[in-house]
């Protein structure tokens, strides 16, 4: 262990030199083009501060509590957006030099995938090891700088047990804390107040809630291990939730919500729960999977019964509840084995404070992949679930991906909206579908499947007699008096009503030959067609979807492990020996009928992270804000489509922007980077990243072609550096060697450098 930490102080040494560089290095390109912290601008809007919250603040992952990922401000819009150009660099240091010293028993997991939050003129950047830097907005100097502390070691944690867990079926780990490590990724902060305070809420390591004062970066509050001693819980829960939790402010409570480890298959029981937020007990529990049947079959029983006078509540694949067995729905999941369950809440969930109810979107049911042994529709995964908020009952269900043998969960944000004067709930599922709800009655309005959503041949019911190689469009729609629901459903993948498709174990198993441990082509693969938050500025819903095809065998279920694919996981992904096309699409939908106004399509790269608007609604200087794999952020007119700019950062993104003020009122994009994340596989390692500021220019700046040609010299050395990286990690595969940590360092610091360097020339441009 002496040894460990001194290695590790080693390096952190080296990452403090290499930060303190990077800044130089920063400052001095900077101070070459421009100065690094562009002035007021008084030309581009008058000197006037945007005067709103809503506008000035991005306070949650998806802007505000209803989710809509649409900043109202109307600064930077349609007729400007061409004008935005770097303002500042925030670059991250390293993980070893800030951040990992408190951590014990693991490791900090490098970067960050939290969208940044915007608040009075300050912004908030989480790692995804919890470390926490508040930024001003004004020029990109540190504010203060919060880090975590946990020890695993001196936790219990039940994945210490091991083998012993995983291959259990009859074990309750009521004298551990049942999370398999601290180890994660944090997808999320949120920020509301509590007693006039405003409050950093974040969801912490070994499920505990923590609350931070966003003035001075002091943590104010803590919920501890709500997973312990959960009743009627068998298994492991993720070491920490998605997101952070919600505050119901009518009961005083906090809610929150955690799921099953890896992909729900270590059975740990699901669950939302209210917690009074000054006593700190519980109000109430709703779990969203039944319990194990062997450990408790009385309450396996009551699960089944709940679900059966339940059922005019709820829609299974497009089918009403109630038109499907009462004996399926008892038996659904077969008994609940314990390794199987129903991961986190991979998204925001909102709350309409005046009508008392609480909405979110579901996980995949796991183990993905491979059901066998595990029959009916599996609820309740991948579904979308309205609650009471000051009770926990269920008011409304709608599961989109029936039994979901692909890892379709219904992820990413939820958004509350207002059309015409009635609440409608719009919710995205990685199948590739968009839904609207009457939110208080979660009567289905529209649904449509996006047309630029490719599927492979196994996705199909289990005579896979109805197969579709694209989307088809507006499948459900009240308005324009297509009713694809019930009787009328000629969509669902998985029937229901069909004993053959709820005994289906998986995808290709119809195929004669086709079994266990044959290659299957998956579009959407599991990751999803849609891997993105949406938007909607009160005219349409705008929505990203990707063609990013998996190519593996399934695996044995007998055999599943601690890990998602290789032996002992799901799956074990192969390399095609063939060209697979991969694309993103983005696509903006009429909010009232469901109909498809217009397509933007990006070929040869994927995209995930979350399509944002502002400046306005569309048609009155809205536009489109999003980003892709290729580092590109681009921007579209939000009537039209067409795109108005593209930023080359040079470096793979996959965390939507924000938009806020600083505090003079002055508006600004940001972006960040880093970590790990699916866009490392398009030009990004794990290096610890920087988040990026973007404002209006001085004066509309025209092209130079001199500074174009330098851009491209440098994009070029960037091409350079990963060919050289590619280069040094096969030669040490070949070699058995392993490239030591200060290399990577090295190497991950040269390219941040030339992307900086970079971005930073193209603003040396000559004005007017």
């Amino acid at each position: 262990m002496n040894l460990y930490r001194e290695q590790r102080d080693f390096v952190g040494m080296i990452g403090r030199i290499i930060v303190s560089l990077i800044l130089a290095i920063t400052l001095v390109m900077a101070l070459l083009a421009n100065p690094l912290v562009v002035p007021p601008v008084r030309g581009q809007f008058g000197g006037v501060p945007t005067s709103t919250r809503s506008q000035l603040n991005w306070e949650m992952t998806n802007h505000d509590t209803w989710g809509s990922n649409h900043n109202p401000q109307t600064q930077i819009n349609a007729g400007n957006a061409r004008d935005l150009q770097l303002a500042w660099v925030f670059p991250t240091p390293s993980s070893n030099a800030v951040g990992s010293d408190g951590l014990i028993g693991f490791d900090a997991n490098e970067g960050t995938i939290a969208p940044p939050l915007i608040v009075d003129g300050i912004a908030f950047m989480a790692m995804n090891y919890q470390t926490i830097f508040a930024i001003d907005m004004k020029d990109g100097s540190t504010v203060w700088t919060r880090t975590a502390e946990y020890d695993a070691n001196a936790a219990n944690l039940c994945g210490v047990l091991g083998e012993t867990i995983l291959n259990s079926k009859g074990l309750n780990p009521a004298t551990c804390l049942p999370i398999w490590s601290a180890a994660a990724h944090t997808h999320a902060i949120f920020y509301q107040e509590l007693n006039g305070r405003g409050v950093l809420w974040l969801n912490s390591f070994g499920c505990t809630i923590i609350g931070i004062d966003a003035e001075t970066g002091e943590d104010v509050y803590e919920l501890s291990e709500f997973c312990r001693n959960v009743p009627t819980n068998s298994g492991l829960y993720n070491g920490q939730g998605s997101h952070p939790p919600v505050i119901h402010r009518a009961s005083n409570s906090l809610i929150v919500y955690i799921g099953g480890h890896m992909e729900g298959s270590l059975g740990g029981r699901s669950f939302v729960a209210s917690y009074d937020l000054d006593t700190k007990a519980l109000n109430w529990r709703f779990f969203y999977q039944p319990p194990n049947g062997e450990l408790f079959p009385n309450e396996y029983r009551a699960w089944g019964d709940m679900l059966v006078a339940t059922c005019d509540r709820g829609y299974i694949g497009g089918i009403p509840a109630c038109d499907i067995s009462p004996d399926l729905l008892r038996n659904d999941w077969g008994g609940m084995p314990f390794n199987a369950g129903v991961s986190n809440i991979w998204g925001q969930a909102v709350i309409d404070e005046e009508a008392d109810m609480l909405f979110f979107g579901t996980a995949q049911p796991g183990p993905d992949f491979n059901h066998t042994g595990m029959p009916g529709p599996r609820l309740f995964g991948s579904a979308i679930i309205a609650l009471q908020a000051s009770t926990g009952e269920l008011i409304w269900y709608y599961q989109d991906t029936t039994k979901d043998l692909w890892d379709y969960d219904c992820a990413w944000n939820t958004i509350l909206g207002e059309l015409d004067g009635e609440k409608v709930l719009f919710k995205q599922c990685k199948s590739g579908r968009i839904h609207a709800f009457n939110a208080a009655t979660g009567e289905v309005l529209w649904i449509h499947e996006l047309t630029s959503q490719a599927y492979s041949a196994s996705v199909c019911n289990a005579a896979c007699d109805n197969w579709r190689p694209s989307g088809l469009g507006v499948i459900h729609s009240k308005a324009l008096g297509i009713d694809g629901l019930g009787d009328n459903n000629n969509w669902t993948w998985l029937d229901p009503r069909v004993d053959a498709d709820m005994n289906k174990n998986w995808q290709n198993e119809h195929l004669p030959g086709r079994g266990i441990g044959t290659p299957i082509l998956q579009n959407p693969s599991g990751s999803g067609g849609i891997e993105a938050d949406m938007s909607f500025d009160g005219v349409n819903v705008y929505v990203m979807t990707k063609n990013d095809p998996g190519y593996f065998t399934i695996n044995p279920i007998e055999s599943r492990t601690a890990r998602f694919s290789g032996e002992g996981g799901f799956i074990t992904n192969l390399d095609a020996d063939f060209d697979i096309p991969r694309n993103h699409t983005i696509t903006a939908i009429d909010a009232r009928t469901g109909e498809e106004k217009w397509v933007h399509f990006v070929p040869d790269v994927p995209s995930r992270g979350g399509v944002i608007t502002t400046g306005g609604p569309a048609g009155n200087g809205g536009i489109v804000f999003w980003n892709n794999f290729g580092g590109d952020v681009r921007i579209l007119d939000a009537e039209t489509g067409e795109i108005l700019k593209e930023i080359r950062t040079g470096t793979g993104l996959d965390v939507q922007p924000s938009v806020g003020a600083d505090k003079d009122g002055k508006m600004y994009v940001l972006q960040s980077f880093g970590g790990r994340g699916l866009a490392s596989a398009q030009g990004r390692g794990q290096v610890p990243g920087a988040l990026l500021a973007f404002t209006l220019a001085d004066v509309a700046p025209r092209e130079d072609p001199v500074a174009q040609q330098e851009i491209e010299r440098l994009e070029g050395q960037l091409d350079d550096v990963r060919m050289e990286l590619e280069d040094a990690r096969a030669a040490a595969d070949v070699a058995g060697a392993v490239i030591s940590p200060i290399s990577y360092v090295i190497i991950g610091v040269g390219v941040v450098l030339v992307v900086v360097a970079g971005v930073l020339f193209a603003r040396r441009r000559s004005t007017t």
